[in-house]
């Protein structure tokens, strides 16, 4: 069985982007990443059982777009 993380992005501006996440639109959690650092701070877990195991996939996730320079409204990650 796979495992899915959807990413919804919240707002942006120079600084940061927040970002929300979860397993489907009606249970999200929320993220912020710092644009200098690339560092990234649970903000909410997401509304489910097993709630922390969404949040470190979703990190990565960010942080590649963060590496590439690229914040999409929406993106995914899946195993």
């Amino acid at each position: 069985m796979g495992f899915y993380v959807l990413l919804l992005k919240e707002q942006e501006d120079d600084t940061a982007v927040i970002y929300h996440f979860g397993p489907d639109e009606d249970h999200l959690g929320a993220l912020w990443l710092d644009k200098s650092s690339g560092a990234v701070k649970e903000l909410k877990q997401p509304p489910v059982n097993n709630s922390e195991a969404f949040f470190m996939p979703a990190a990565v996730k960010v942080r590649q777009h963060w590496k590439a320079g690229m914040f999409p409204e929406k993106t995914c990650w899946a195993s």
